[in-house]
C-alpha cells in the first residue's frame, strides 16, 4: 500500500483533528469564562486586598513566567486549530455535495457581521483605554493590573485561554496549492 492511499492515522486523521479543534476550542472558552467569573468574585470580595492606586506592576509571579505562559498559549492555540486543507476540492466538497446555500449564506453573513462587531468593540476599549489616560479614570490596563495582583494564577490562566484563542483565530491553515 503506498503512502498516499494509506489511511490517515493518529494526529494526521482528518476526524481526529476537528474533534481535537472543537473540544480544545471549548474547554479554552469554557476555562475563561471561568477563570473571569473567579477574578471578578476575588477582586469584589472585601476580605480581598484591596487593590494599590495605581496597582501594582510587579506581582507573585514573575513577568517572564506570564509572557511564556501566555506564549505557550498562543503556540497551542495554533496547533490545535482547524485542519490544514490540502486540496480546493476539499473546500468545495460540502457545497457540491448538496448542502443548503442559502443556510451557508446566513452563516457567512453573520460570521462577518460578529467580526465586524468585534472590531467595532476593540475600537471602543482602545478610544476608552486613551480617554481614561487623559483623566481621573482608572484605565482598562490597571483594573487587569488589580485583577494580577488580586488573584494570579487565576489572572494568568485567563491570559492563557485568551492567547490560546487568538492563537488559533490569527494562524489559518494553509491555502491550497490546486487550480481545479
Amino acid at each position: 500500500m503506498s503512502a498516499s492511499t494509506r489511511p490517515a492515522t493518529g494526529l494526521n486523521d482528518p476526524g481526529f483533528r476537528k474533534w481535537l479543534s472543537i473540544i480544545s476550542l471549548l474547554a479554552a472558552a469554557a476555562m475563561l469564562v471561568l477563570v473571569l467569573f473567579w477574578i471578578v468574585a476575588a477582586t469584589l470580595n472585601p476580605s480581598a486586598a484591596a487593590c494599590h492606586n495605581a496597582p501594582l506592576r510587579v506581582t507573585r509571579v514573575p513577568q517572564l513566567m506570564a509572557v511564556l505562559i501566555c506564549v505557550a498559549g498562543f503556540v497551542l492555540g495554533r496547533f490545535t486549530a482547524r485542519p490544514k486543507v490540502k486540496l480546493r476540492s476539499e473546500l468545495k466538497a460540502p457545497v457540491a455535495s448538496g448542502t443548503d446555500p442559502a443556510g451557508r449564506l446566513r452563516l457567512a453573513v453573520i460570521m462577518q457581521a460578529g467580526l465586524t462587531g468585534a472590531l467595532l468593540f476593540i475600537a471602543f476599549l482602545i478610544a476608552f483605554e486613551a480617554i481614561t489616560l487623559t483623566s481621573d479614570v482608572w484605565p482598562i490596563t490597571y483594573y487587569m493590573r488589580c485583577a494580577s495582583e488580586a488573584t494570579s494564577w487565576q489572572a494568568l490562566t485567563a491570559a492563557f485561554a485568551f492567547c490560546f484563542l487568538t492563537g488559533r483565530w490569527m494562524w489559518l491553515p494553509a491555502t491550497p496549492e490546486d487550480n481545479d
